[in-house]
């Protein structure tokens, strides 16, 4: 009943809410990624994996500094994208994937299609929607491998609940800071 109905419900509801609180802040980190980093402040090509590993595209803030991508990890941002990065800022357009139902609050955090991970991705982790937060990232987000993620995904469908969801929400804000 949870996983086929309330988690729907609650994500919408959720989503909603949090577009409402958040949409000012939205506007002013746009508006400051545009001055900083110029167009398109959109990630242009964030196509994921999402239920049924059927392809969505993942709404995110563009943080990057253009055609970076051979320079070294700290020189591919400005101190400014580079905080929105990793406070997660850039991720509140994802609150727009889970209205539309691409994506939960709380599920499996999506891969990139093509991305280096093990060639046996469980099956589990495709059977429910990618979320904006999941068990892998209060565990320990991007320090842990594709492997341990893969296993707490795994841990997560198995013993998904609404408990475990609430427990998940409420340990992220401590992850974005710890991690």
């Amino acid at each position: 009943m949870y996983r086929k109905y309330i988690k729907r419900l609650l994500d919408i509801v959720l989503s909603i809410v949090l577009i409402i609180i958040t949409f000012p802040l939205m506007i002013i980190v746009a508006l400051s990624l545009y001055i900083t980093l110029g167009k398109p402040m959109w990630n242009q090509k964030r196509l994921r994996e999402g239920l049924n590993k059927k392809p969505y595209t993942m709404y995110k803030f563009r943080t990057r500094i253009m055609d970076t991508y051979d320079k070294p990890y700290r020189e591919r941002y400005t101190n400014f994208s580079y905080f929105i990065d990793r406070s997660h800022l850039n991720e509140l357009p994802q609150l727009f994937n889970v209205l539309k139902g691409d994506m939960s609050i709380v599920g499996p955090r999506p891969f990139i299609p093509g991305e280096k991970i093990p060639e046996e991705a469980p099956k589990e982790r495709y059977m429910v929607k990618p979320g904006m937060t999941s068990l892998a990232f209060i565990k320990g987000g991007r320090q842990i491998s594709h492997e341990s993620k893969l296993k707490y995904d795994i841990v997560y469908y198995d013993n998904l609940s609404f408990f475990l969801d609430l427990k998940i929400v409420l340990l992220t804000p401590i992850a974005i800071f710890k991690y």
